[in-house]
């Protein structure tokens, strides 16, 4: 079975990333990659059949997982990304730190498939570790303050998961239902309006914290400015959608009366932090940073998609995580090979770098134009429709929502001109090598892919939205 494919080979990849020379450390993980790659291909278009098999019966866990409309993209995702960083990864960095990424990707791929609540928190636990110790090896002077907050912030936003899990498990035992952790199972399920809402809670600041969504991003600054690119690049490219994929899999078919009753509060949340994210980019001096809060803004742009409580805002949301984790995921990778090359990431110390390096241009604007939302790119699709579910009850948020859109082209736009055109700030640098085209091709050509075909992905996920919202929508209401 493919998804066992998709768990089993990063976990063998990182074993053997430790066996294995350290200069051939990071072929090795490329090799693991592809071939995981390979695996959901197979997984897309051979068979789709799940895993479901009675784990810890006593307490009505099962290691349930699926590759449906609503994990599939993102296990590709998560798939392509890996890939990509592994290839702009240093190979000096050794046994370790690639023995690290494989274990990240076991763990993404795992919670992204998981459809018993259990399962699914494990692997959210799981992943916690291979990024601290990436930060604290691999990264810069503030790499274990930023490693030690990224742990702290997570852990607490675990804890409220922690309770929430148990609690819901023994509420639908309680009420007569079995022991059970699997999320359908859980949907609808009758409690009362008062521990509903603490659990919604409980929930949300998880999925908050890891998302990063305001005003629980504390940890996402430093851990961005500090991670190297390729990591960067897999937390806002790919673990970032864990926080957003948390709210359409796990509290949408369970908390849906919740959302409903504090759904106004919910949209002024994410439209603040759609503004707080565009304008905190414009003030950055730093290019690494500037991504950095402008991708904060484009998950609030997903909150929103879903806080609409629309089939347009949470499909719009679906395609959105899939799109941003291609885009910003690109674009943290060619910062990465900037920076490399100039030595640093201070805007005001670069500038006409495309006079020496034409085709580091032309990548860093194509990702860039994807990152502000240009019409035939994937995050034009993803907005228009999340915009659309807005405008269906919201029109405020929505008008303040295309407002943002206007300030995104303003700070993309502004760091690559100020970066590849105008007076050069710089002495020359080198261009992208042959083999670094090698790997943007394909990522730039997946972009183009899903900007002007996006019924690729919402084909496949309006049947698996449909299946776990169905119920949720219409039951809408207060407990």
């Amino acid at each position: 079975m493919f998804l066992v494919w998709l768990l089993a080979v990063p976990l063998a990849g990182a074993i053997a990333a430790l066996m294995v020379p350290p200069k051939a450390a990071k072929k090795t993980a490329a090799i693991t990659s592809i071939v995981a790659l390979i695996g959901y291909a197979g997984l897309l278009f051979v068979n789709r059949a799940g895993i479901n098999w009675n784990w810890i019966p006593e307490w009505g866990i099962r290691f349930h997982l699926v590759g449906d409309g609503l994990g599939l993209f993102l296990l590709g995702l998560s798939a392509v990304m890996f890939v990509a960083a592994i290839f702009a990864s240093n190979p000096e960095y050794g046994r370790s730190y690639y023995f690290w990424m494989m274990v990240l990707e076991f763990s993404v791929m795992g919670l992204f498939a998981a459809v018993d609540l259990f399962v699914f928190y494990v692997f959210w636990e799981v992943l916690l570790i291979p990024v601290f110790f990436l930060l604290t090896q691999w990264s810069g002077d503030k790499g274990k303050r930023a490693a030690m907050k990224w742990l702290i912030m997570n852990l607490v936003g675990s804890f409220f998961m922690l309770v929430g899990v148990v609690a819901l498990a023994i509420i639908h035992h309680l009420n007569g239902g079995g022991l059970t952790f699997g999320i359908s199972r859980l949907s609808g399920m009758s409690m009362g309006p008062g521990v509903a809402s603490w659990l919604f809670f409980a929930f949300l600041v998880a999925f908050f914290i890891k998302a990063p969504l305001w005003p629980l991003h504390g940890w996402m600054p430093e851990t961005y400015g500090e991670s190297p690119a390729p990591v960067t690049a897999v937390i806002a490219g790919v673990l970032s959608k864990a926080g957003i994929y948390g709210i359409l899999r796990v509290m949408v078919p369970i908390f849906m009366p919740e959302f409903r009753q504090y759904q106004t509060l919910l949209l002024v949340v994410a439209i603040i932090g759609l503004f707080y994210g565009a304008f905190s980019a414009l003030r950055q001096k730093d290019m690494k940073m500037v991504t950095a809060y402008g991708s904060l803004s484009h998950m609030a742009m997903m909150a929103l998609g879903i806080f609409s409580l629309t089939q347009a805002g949470l499909l719009g949301t679906t395609f959105y995580m899939v799109a941003h984790g291609l885009m910003v995921g690109g674009l943290f990778l060619v910062l990465g090979l900037v920076e490399s090359r100039t030595g640093t990431r201070t805007i005001d110390d670069m500038g006409g770098l495309n006079q020496s390096a034409p085709r580091l241009a032309a990548y860093f604007l194509f990702f860039a134009l994807g990152a502000l939302g240009l019409p035939g790119l994937p995050g034009f699709a993803g907005e228009y429709m999340i915009i659309q579910g807005l405008v269906a009850g919201h029109v405020t948020f929505a008008v303040l929502a295309v407002f943002v859109l206007v300030v995104a082209a303003w700070y993309m736009l502004r760091v690559f001109h100020a970066v590849m055109q105008g007076p050069a700030g710089t002495s020359a640098i080198r261009d992208l090598f042959s083999r670094q085209v090698a790997w943007l091709v394909p990522l730039a050509g997946l972009v183009i892919l899903i900007g002007v075909w996006p019924a690729g992905i919402t084909t496949h996920a309006v049947p698996s939205l449909y299946h776990a919202t169905h119920f949720a929508l219409a039951k809408g209401g207060v407990r």
